[in-house]
């Protein structure tokens, strides 16, 4: 579709008419009165590529005599670039050739595992580059994505992926990487030291599960939970940060379970270890179940360590409470208390996290769909007030961004522009005719086609009861001189588990071979459900990843 109004390139631009979200813009007394929507009508003034002034709206008549580029919005908004705080690019686009069969969470588990056999450098490259031309299309201009590291192959493919995206990205997409484990994988100390050394290297942050299962919370967790030693593995992973000077960012309590208490925990060590100001907790589902007193002490100790949370609306309404049987309609939103935590003072954003790949089927990076949704699940429209802030200037400021976020003088004009003149019609349609402005300029990206992505025949891609095909060869991804970021050997962080690992997808293979050999029999297709629940648990076990 195209654009709304066509903008031609200007060293002296005029918005006119522009209705800007009064939190994304400085507080001026200059300017008119908010609209009920706390909607500012307003003229940005942009000079060679940045905000030079914003004022109350005055009309095209004002600047008749000037050389200058008018664009008249006659009302339609205007927000930031949007900033994206918690993805997962590099097992985006995953969902159709490993699907989660029945879409919760633990499935979600063994479907990634079930996808590793197609992951070489070209895969995950191409699919976190594409992953990257939706978010730039869309109008975001910064990202930050969590990369699995829970096996030496992971480690070895995301990280120099990410490192060449990076550069290839800088001045589209501020593009952020964080290590992805479980809490337990902190007991062995010496991976842990490798793996934050790589992080350190690579220009990442440091990051964990805790609390984290769809049995997160629960004793018998010994993956996320970690009862018995989880105040010595956090301290582990703090220190590591503190040591190497790394932001921490966590996957926390997704689940609806009220023992559940990652953010309280985290939150206490942010104290103690004085590190306030430099956590995020994602999801942070929990929150929803726990008890008023118990929900007091947790938000008030995130408050004191300056946690930002960050909400994941499409993400956990489609895994949490989801009936395996597909006979139960769920009961709860799946989304955290964002309310009550912005009520308590901590900053709270909003992001897209998984986009059509097995925790998510769904999804294209789009940060308005993501405020959409989440402006309706969480009932953040009556009023809106400041909540724009949640796609903008606070998970900017959570990623050290002061120049995304917000529209102000001095900065570069980056903006999205719409023909909608209000929330109520923002929110109403896709808005597929925005116009993205980057340093003054409308830039003529659009989203990618879903063919870049065609390595794997549709009729060879996993299905309920059939097993994977070899992928076909894909497009290569860059190479001379940006292949030099990919280091010849990584430390060896899973003891052996790719090698397990092989020998079960080579079961895998095995037991898809019986069922297309048409046996029929009670005994054999015993033997082949049998071996079909132990393969996936093995592989779970040994290669699981969380969102």
């Amino acid at each position: 579709m195209r654009n709304f109004v066509d903008i031609k390139a200007h060293t002296h631009l005029r918005i006119l008419n522009a209705s800007v979200p009064v939190c994304c813009i400085p507080k001026d007394s200059s300017l008119p009165s908010p609209t009920i929507d706390s909607l500012a009508l307003v003229d940005i003034n942009i000079v060679e590529g940045k905000v030079v002034g914003i004022h109350a709206a005055r009309g095209s008549a004002a600047y008749a005599n000037y050389d200058v580029g008018i664009v008249d919005l006659r009302h339609g908004m205007v927000l930031p670039t949007f900033v994206d705080l918690h993805t997962h690019i590099d097992k985006a686009q995953t969902g159709e050739r490993s699907r989660n069969a029945d879409g919760t969470l633990s499935g979600a588990d063994r479907s990634t595992a079930s996808d590793a056999e197609f992951w070489n450098q070209d895969d995950v490259y191409r699919r976190m580059d594409f992953s990257l031309k939706c978010a730039y299309a869309h109008g975001t201009s910064a990202l930050r994505t969590h990369l699995i590291n829970m096996s030496d192959k992971q480690i070895q493919l995301t990280w120099p992926c990410f490192k060449i995206l990076k550069e290839k990205w800088k001045g589209k997409v501020e593009l952020q990487g964080v290590s992805l484990v479980v809490l337990s994988f902190f007991r062995d100390e010496q991976k842990a030291v490798q793996l934050a050394n790589l992080v350190k290297s690579a220009g990442g942050m440091l990051g964990a599960a805790v609390c984290c299962a769809e049995n997160g919370g629960d004793p018998n967790d010994d993956w996320t939970t970690c009862d018995r030693d989880r105040d010595v593995l956090l301290d582990r992973v703090f220190t590591l940060a503190k040591e190497r000077d790394l932001d921490l960012d966590f996957h926390v309590d997704e689940n609806g379970n009220e023992r559940a208490k990652g953010l309280l925990y985290i939150a206490r060590k942010t104290i103690r270890h004085g590190y306030q100001g430099r956590v995020v907790c994602g999801h942070c589902c929990s929150l929803c179940y726990q008890g008023d007193q118990d929900l007091e002490v947790t938000m008030e100790a995130a408050k004191d360590a300056g946690v930002t949370v960050v909400s994941l609306p499409l993400v956990n309404q489609w895994t949490q409470d989801r009936d395996q049987q597909g006979r139960r309609t769920p009961r709860w939103r799946g989304m955290t208390l964002l309310h009550e935590l912005r009520g308590k003072g901590i900053p709270v954003a909003m992001a897209s996290d998984n986009t059509r790949d097995q925790f998510f089927a769904y999804g294209d990076l789009d940060m308005l769909e993501v405020f959409n949704q989440g402006c309706r699940m969480a009932h953040l429209d009556r009023p809106y007030q400041d909540w724009a802030t949640t796609v903008g200037n606070v998970p900017a400021d959570a990623m050290h961004l002061p120049h995304h976020g917000r529209i102000a003088p001095g900065l570069p004009a980056n903006m999205v522009l719409f023909k909608a003149r209000g929330y109520s019609e923002l929110l109403a349609r896709p808005q597929w005719d925005r116009v993205v402005l980057r340093d003054g300029v409308a830039i003529d990206a659009e989203v990618p086609d879903y063919s870049e992505l065609d390595t794997v025949p549709n009729e060879r891609r996993y299905t309920a009861d059939q097993p994977s095909a070899v992928p076909s060869e894909p497009p290569s991804m860059p190479h001379a001189e940006s292949r030099d970021d990919v280091p010849n050997s990584v430390p060896d962080l899973t003891n052996g588990a790719e090698s397990a690992a092989a020998s079960v997808n080579g079961k895998v293979k095995e037991v898809g071979h019986l069922f297309s050999s048409n046996h029929h029999s009670t005994g054999h297709l015993t033997s082949v459900a049998i071996s079909v629940v132990v393969t996936a648990a093995l592989t779970a076990w040994l290669l699981r990843s969380f969102t």
